[in-house]
């Protein structure tokens, strides 16, 4: 089970009310994983969004065939990853494994955008905080794409 006091834990969530922070903690799930494992694979369908609670997650993208995976972005504890789930075209634009022993917690996609139809107010505030997190990773890749020219 879930607790109103860990989802707490993460800014994507901030600014909900205890009685909010119930609807979404009765959808969510711990996982955990030990390091080096794979979470998702890049282009798959993105089912999931993911909360770290413990560990560090690598988020990779594949450059031109035949090269190694590139990292993109190291994701710890309060942070989210697999924003995909809960934005069209709900496809994943990047792998994610795990760096060390990890403790996640679950949320499926579509459970969670019912959730936000249902509850628009609930879907708002956590939208503007997953719209943060991407805003920063585009300025943050944006800005490495820069640097390397």
């Amino acid at each position: 089970m879930v607790t109103i006091e860990e989802l707490k834990k993460f800014k994507v969530f901030e600014g909900l009310t205890d009685a909010e922070l119930e609807n979404i903690s009765e959808i969510a799930r711990k996982e955990e994983y030990e390091a080096g494992k794979r979470i998702f694979d890049e282009k798959s369908q993105a089912a999931h969004l993911y909360t770290v609670l413990k560990g560090k997650v690598e988020i990779k993208m594949s450059a031109d065939k035949g090269r190694e995976l590139m990292r993109l972005d190291m994701v710890g504890p309060g942070e989210i990853f697999g924003w995909s789930s809960v934005t069209e075209p709900y496809t994943l634009t990047a792998a994610a494994w795990t760096m060390e022993k990890t403790e996640l917690l679950v949320f499926n996609g579509e459970v969670l955008r019912d959730l936000f139809k249902k509850n628009n107010h609930i879907g708002y505030k956590v939208m503007m905080r997953v719209a943060s997190v991407i805003s920063s990773r585009l300025r943050s890749l944006s800005q490495k794409f820069v640097n390397s020219l």
